[in-house]
């Protein structure tokens, strides 16, 4: 028998992750596991000029290690529900991390949000998703935004 304790599930906020986010707890809370939500900043922060004389220097803004209000009140009122629940911030490339979280936290289950683009939209803006079901050894629920609205709703 499969037994589920954790569940990571990738978050870049925007409405497909925060659907996936909304099913990952929900699928934590009927299994009794715990979900951790992952946010990744990737490093390609934007260049600060310094004086003349130095080159630029990168700074990653602060509000990218903000999590937003709504994922944080609705993770607020499901732990205060009952539900095992916890949010890292890390930095780097989204997919490289999200696989190498999963592995070293023993993660049972991976829960994303996909935008469920195709042919050159997708050529274009890569995919994290894609690549993380490629690449990880653990089990990958891939969550489209129109499929978690559909839960959500039942």
């Amino acid at each position: 028998m499969i037994h589920l304790s954790k569940i990571l599930c990738p978050a870049d906020y925007s409405a497909t992750s925060d659907n996936a986010v909304r099913y990952a707890i929900e699928f934590a809370r009927k299994v009794g596991a715990h979900v951790r939500i992952l946010h990744i900043v990737t490093p390609q922060a934007p260049c600060v000029k310094v004086p003349e004389g130095d080159a630029p220097e990168c700074l990653i803004p602060e509000e990218d290690d903000a999590i937003p209000e709504n994922i944080s009140t609705l993770l607020m009122a499901e732990i205060k529900k009952g539900l095992s629940a916890d949010i890292r911030i890390l930095r780097g490339e989204a997919s490289k991390v999200i696989s190498e979280q999963a592995q070293a936290w023993g993660a049972d289950l991976i829960i994303m949000g996909s935008h469920g683009r195709s042919g050159l939209q997708r050529l274009m803006m890569g995919s994290v998703a894609e690549d993380v079901f490629r690449s990880s050894d653990i089990p990958v629920l891939l969550v489209k935004k129109s499929a978690a609205d559909k839960v959500i709703a039942e």
